[in-house]
């Protein structure tokens, strides 16, 4: 917990309470508190004896605020000045959540500002439809009005009149038009940064852990860290029973190949039992097909803790990702089939047609290739959302950017900034994994988000990053994603990894609400509680509840839709149990 005041009044003696700064600094200029961890103190020249915090000073006195942007770490940073102060977040908010009021009060935890500051908290009744539409709150919004979240990479800056959100994490939409043939040298020069990335996050660690799938990405990390590391690697893999897409066999493979310690855990629908508490650790509602798998993966690793652990998340984003669909939106709007396209999912938006078969199947597919920067949204659709809320004006539709069909690189760079990496990088994966990572006191750390291995992706042509003949061919299906990096490392990991197909990889979410007793518990639940009088319409809540019972047993059905009812049940069931442990102030258990 950290907690304190913006203010320029008696700025040399205003505290910043709760956690202990990993270190802190003081001159007749500046004061300055550092939470977390920095990792490239090597490129920026730091001195043995430096702290964390007298580096960041010095650079924030030369620099201004577009200092903090040089930095790369898990971190929060509070300082204070004559002129301004403000607090920062890393640049993909891995460190603690920051929440603040125009008034200057700021917390890690969005009850404290009732409980300490008494600043009443009413509810954002937009924000929380937005979650049962998405997963996710509204960007910059919190689940209360004049509370605000600071998102990965801001500031929160005042001079004492107003405050206002800076980002000097900037990130530019650079479409790589470069076309340099030599893939070799690009290989190389990936792998040496990839190999700096996890040397400076393991340091002199005796003991490192490693979260393993079957895939590419943890793979590369576990070949790159014994490239390095000859000491004992505890290897994590999670998978899910009666799953036939479990990868946790290729995990294996890899765990021999590479000499860990290897754990595993088979998730098979009980934990859904842990959601309360999961809940009331994040203290904001937020559902994604990963959160159970995260949960598992850092509770399997228990007391014996690594001291440090490493994660393969944000390799895909920061590549790109739906190569297939920026294809098939670039190819519609240059072809003039988009408003063609639109009036087919306008038509096929409603009720009517939410149910499984081929109608259901092209509106899905629509919905990902015309709401291209808008990431994945799995919950409840528009017609749902009025019908589903009490007092349907409490819904709230999201503005629109505009997609640059100047080109499928500058589309492909554009969805790589808006949905890849501020949407799915800083909302969702690596949202999940740190926060449940600190749940459980493990020191889990993402080596591809490396601030100078994000640099390098930026100047990559599109070409190694989604490599295809053509367009066209991508929007067949028939491009390489990660080219670059499997390009590197395919020569390094075993046959078969490399060779299998994707497949999988997604949670299976259906899983929690196989069990019928189960199901009937968490039904009565949801229809009990004080959300379903307060912000839902009963009718439209139960009417939903039992299509899901009556749907749920049914065999055959569409992987996708199976999917999307369960993530609509989980969202509304979260955001149930978030309603009676913060607004109700009850205790849950199922």
């Amino acid at each position: 917990m950290i907690y304190g005041k913006l203010s320029l009044e008696d700025w040399r003696n205003i505290s910043v309470e709760g956690e202990v700064p990993e270190s802190s600094f003081e001159n007749h200029n500046l004061r300055l508190f550092f939470y977390g961890t920095l990792y490239n103190r090597d490129v920026l020249q730091a001195n043995f004896d430096d702290t964390n915090a007298k580096l960041v000073a010095s650079i924030y006195l030369q620099n201004g605020e577009s200092g903090f942007s040089h930095l790369d770490g898990s971190f929060t940073i509070v300082f204070y000045s004559k002129e301004q102060c403000g607090i920062v977040r890393d640049h993909h908010g891995t460190h603690f959540p920051i929440y603040y009021a125009k008034s200057g009060e700021f917390a890690t935890s969005l009850t404290f500002f009732s409980e300490h500051f008494g600043i009443p908290c009413q509810l954002d009744k937009s924000s929380l439809s937005c979650f049962l539409q998405s997963g996710l709150m509204r960007k910059s919004h919190s689940a209360f009005h004049d509370i605000f979240r600071l998102e990965a990479g801001q500031i929160a800056i005042t001079n004492n009149k107003h405050i206002s959100c800076i980002s000097p994490f900037l990130y530019e939409i650079n479409p790589g038009l470069e076309k340099r043939s030599d893939v070799e040298l690009y290989s190389q020069q990936y792998g040496e940064l990839h190999v700096k990335a996890i040397r400076r996050r393991i340091g002199d660690s005796q003991r490192v852990g490693i979260l393993l799938s079957g895939g590419y990405d943890s793979g590369a990390n576990l070949a790159a860290l014994r490239s390095i590391y000859d000491g004992e690697i505890n290897s994590y893999s999670v998978g899910f029973k009666g799953d036939n897409w479990t990868e946790l066999p290729l995990a294996r493979i890899m765990s021999k190949a590479f000499g860990t310690r290897h754990h595993e855990y088979e998730i098979d629908g009980t934990e859904i039992n842990a959601l309360p508490k999961i809940v009331d650790y994040l203290g904001e509602p937020f559902v994604e097909g990963g959160l159970m798998v995260n949960y598992c993966a850092m509770r399997m690793i228990g007391e014996d803790k690594p001291e440090v652990i490493l994660g393969g998340d944000g390799s895909d984003q920061y590549f790109g990702t739906s190569g297939r669909e920026v294809a098939l939106h670039y190819l519609a709007a240059r072809t003039g089939m988009r408003p063609i396209m639109k009036g087919v999912y306008g038509l096929l938006d409603r009720d009517a047609f939410d149910k499984d078969g081929k109608l259901f199947r092209i509106h899905f597919h629509l919905d990902k290739i015309l709401n291209i920067l808008d990431g994945d949204r799995f919950g409840f659709p528009n017609f749902r959302m009025r019908e589903l809320l009490k007092y349907p004006k409490d819904f709230q539709l999201t503005s629109k950017i505009k997609p640059d069909i100047g080109s499928f690189e500058r589309l492909y760079a554009q969805h790589g900034l808006f949905s890849d990496i501020e949407t799915v990088i800083n909302h969702v994966i690596l949202y999940k994994a740190s926060r449940m990572a600190q749940m459980f006191g493990n020191n889990l750390t993402f080596p591809y988000m490396d601030l100078t291995l994000y640099h390098f992706l930026q100047e990559l042509p599109v070409q190694l990053k989604c490599k295809g003949e053509s367009v066209l061919d991508i929007a067949r299906g028939r491009g390489t994603a990660k080219y670059l990096l499997k390009h590197h490392y395919k020569s390094l990991l075993p046959e078969a990894i490399t060779s299998k197909k994707k497949q999988g990889g997604f949670a299976p979410m259906p899983l929690f609400f196989r069990d019928s007793v189960q199901r009937a518990r968490l039904k009565e639940f949801i229809l009990s509680s004080a959300i379903v009088d307060e912000f839902l319409n009963k009718d439209a809540v139960e009417r939903f509840l039992t299509k899901y019972d009556r749907e749920a047993l049914q065999e055959g059905s569409w992987f996708w839709y199976r999917q999307n009812c369960a993530l609509q049940y989980f969202n509304m069931l979260t955001l149930a149990v978030w309603w009676e442990q913060f607004v109700e102030q009850k205790k849950v258990k199922f």
